[in-house]
């Protein structure tokens, strides 16, 4: 039997072709600035709520110094890469330059909290972290209350 080979300016369009399939296939399912807002928000409201829980649970002698120490450190490095990545969002009709400049300021505000927090653990300080996890519960609520707002004005 002969085999059907294709010569090699029919393998580099058909190649060419589906390149292009692929190319304008990515284009047109990419999420909007709002979606990826939405989702590094919630991303940085899911380290702030774990720095929370682990604050909440050194408190409690729940979990030992290293482990609140070294989570807090990656939420803290967590939420700095967040606010990265909200950064670099390219703003669109449906996302304001004043709503994404609120939320990197929240996001940086989670961040320092978290930090504050880890550094408290650091020095068995029960008190300064009890009183930074009020903090942070504020900056979370704060979050919320600006994602609710910027969907509200869409």
């Amino acid at each position: 039997m002969k085999s059907l080979e294709m010569s090699e300016p029919g393998k580099l369009g058909s190649v060419i072709n589906c390149l292009l399939i692929l190319t304008l296939l990515a284009s047109c399912s990419g999420k909007t600035s709002v979606e990826d807002m939405d989702k590094e928000t919630q991303s940085a409201y899911s380290w702030a709520a774990t720095a929370n829980m682990v604050g909440d649970a050194w408190i409690r002698g729940a979990v030992p110094n290293k482990y609140a120490e070294q989570t807090l450190k990656r939420a803290t490095e967590e939420l700095r890469k967040e606010k990265e990545k909200i950064d670099k969002i390219k703003l669109s009709k449906d996302v304001s330059k004043r709503d994404k400049s609120g939320l990197l300021s929240e996001v940086l505000q989670l961040a320092n909290k978290t930090e504050e927090i880890s550094r408290a653990v650091r020095q068995k300080n029960r008190s300064a972290v009890r009183q930074k996890l009020g903090e942070l519960a504020a900056e979370k609520r704060s979050l919320n209350k600006l994602k609710k707002s910027s969907r509200a004005n869409q």
